[in-house]
C-alpha cells in the first residue's frame, strides 16, 4: 500500500499564506494560529511541515530572495555592462517598493540563518543546495564580472564589486523606505543614480560613460 506524502502541498500552502499575511498585515501577522487558519490548516500542519514557525521563516526568506534573483534575472546582458548593472540597482529598489514588508524581512534579523556571511562564498549557484540568498547575489557578482571584463571598472573579483554595490543600494533601499528622503521630489534620480555613478567611477569608469549608461537604465 503506497500513501500519497501531502509535505510538499502544505508547505506549499502555509508558504503562499504567510506571504499573503506578509504582504497585507506585516510581519506582526506572522504567527503560527493565524498563517495556519490563513492555509486553513492545523499548527499541527506546521510542525510537521516546517517544524515550527522557525522553518516557515526561514521559507519565507528563502522565497523572497528568490523573488528579488528573479526580478534581477530580468535584466539581460547588454552591450553596456555598467548600465545592465543601473538597471539592476533600479529592479532591486522597484522590488523593494512593490514588497515592502517581504524585503524588509529578508534584509532583516530573520535572514541571518540563510544569509549572513556568504557574500564572498565561493559557491556555485546552480547547485542544488545553494540558498536563493546565494544565487541572488550570484546573479549580480556575474555581471559585475562582466562589467570588470569590459575593462570599465576594476576590482580583485565581480564578487568584491557585488559586495560593494549591494551594501551601496540596500543601503540606499533601506534609507528610502524608511523615509528619509521624503523631502527629495526624485530621491532615484537625485540621489541613487548620482551616488552609482560615482561608485563606477571610484571603481575605475570614465565618468561621462557612466554618465551615459544611467541614459540606458531602467527607471
Amino acid at each position: 500500500m503506497t500513501t500519497t506524502d501531502t509535505r510538499p502541498t502544505r508547505q506549499g500552502a502555509l508558504l503562499k499564506a504567510a506571504l499573503r499575511l506578509l504582504a497585507e498585515d506585516g510581519p506582526s501577522a506572522l504567527k503560527a494560529r493565524t498563517v495556519t487558519s490563513e492555509a486553513d490548516l492545523t499548527t499541527m500542519a506546521l510542525y510537521s511541515a516546517f517544524g515550527g514557525m522557525p522553518g516557515l521563516m526561514t521559507a519565507v526568506v528563502e522565497e523572497g530572495f528568490a523573488q528579488l534573483d528573479a526580478r534581477m534575472r530580468t535584466i539581460e546582458p547588454s552591450d553596456d555592462s555598467v548600465a545592465d548593472l543601473f538597471s539592476m540597482a533600479i529592479e532591486c529598489r522597484r522590488f523593494a517598493t512593490e514588497n515592502r514588508h517581504l524585503y524588509d524581512l529578508i534584509f532583516g534579523p530573520e535572514s541571518r540563518d540563510v544569509a549572513r556571511g556568504k557574500l564572498l562564498a565561493d559557491v556555485d549557484a546552480a547547485a542544488t543546495d545553494a540558498t536563493s540568498y546565494q544565487q541572488s547575489f550570484a546573479t549580480l557578482a556575474h555581471a559585475c564580472d562582466r562589467a570588470i571584463r569590459a575593462g570599465r571598472v576594476r576590482s580583485p573579483s565581480g564578487r568584491h564589486l557585488a559586495a560593494q554595490l549591494w551594501s551601496l543600494v540596500h543601503g540606499y533601499i533601506s534609507l528610502e523606505l524608511g523615509g528619509h528622503f521624503a523631502a527629495f521630489a526624485d530621491p532615484v534620480d537625485e540621489i541613487l543614480i548620482p551616488l552609482c555613478v560615482g561608485f563606477m567611477t571610484g571603481q575605475g569608469d570614465d565618468r561621462d560613460k557612466s554618465l551615459s549608461s544611467t541614459t540606458k537604465t531602467m527607471v
